[in-house]
């Protein structure tokens, strides 16, 4: 059974993931898990970079020990600017478009689906329970994903906000939503010309293209 969360807009979910070389959220639709049976490590970083030069993957390097997330889903700007919200500038950041599914996995699940062509985010080798990939379930659109690691850095020496008193947190994974585009209209030619959106002047002119003489 897939693990699963619906995010709602401007609301905190916290949950944890096992050990990882890395962490990534993914498209489930238009990641491409398949990248050749003899793939290795250095491909791999290969096959991610072009991923996400295709909008379908972020990622990020993660430590080899269970790591606690927060994730939000927000348009409001102000929520990313908030200085309070973290003390650190993000450590990563990408775009992913989506319909709706984003997935977060790890490099264990992401390694195995690029050897085998059959295999996919949710079948594949058994993991561990805290590493298995999770399915994100957001409002369709382009999110720009901006991942805080939280303390202990060596050169900070303020002190954590109320917000981190409350639980400890690695990450905080903020997804900023952007709605798609609205689809691009031609401009489409009546039997008179051009639309009058167009010009009254270009609307004017005949279908092989020579202006009219004036005044004749």
């Amino acid at each position: 059974m897939r693990s699963h969360l619906t995010l709602e807009p401007d609301h905190d979910e916290y949950f944890a993931h096992g050990p990882a070389g890395y962490l990534a959220i993914v498209d489930l639709e238009s990641y491409e898990t398949f990248a050749g049976e003899n793939t290795d490590r250095l491909d791999m970083m290969a096959h991610l970079q072009g991923q996400m030069r295709a909008l379908t993957a972020v990622a990020w390097g993660a430590p080899l020990r269970e790591v606690k997330l927060r994730v939000r889903v927000t348009e409001d700007d102000r929520v990313v600017a908030h200085s309070g919200y973290t003390p650190h500038t993000t450590t990563a950041s990408g775009w992913v478009r989506t319909n709706g599914q984003l997935v977060l996995t790890s490099h264990d699940r992401l390694f195995d689906c690029a050897h085998h062509r059959a295999q996919d985010l949710f079948h594949g080798r058994r993991l561990p329970k805290l590493s298995r990939p999770r399915l994100l379930r957001v409002p369709p659109g382009i999110y720009a994903v901006l991942v805080y690691y939280h303390f202990p850095f060596p050169e900070w020496d303020g002190q954590p906000s109320e917000a981190w008193r409350e639980r400890k947190i690695d990450y905080t994974v903020l997804l900023r939503r952007y709605p798609f585009p609205s689809p691009r209209v031609a401009p489409v030619r009546l039997s008179a010309g051009l639309i009058p959106w167009a010009g009254e002047e270009n609307a004017a002119l005949p279908w092989d293209g020579r202006a009219e003489s004036r005044g004749a």
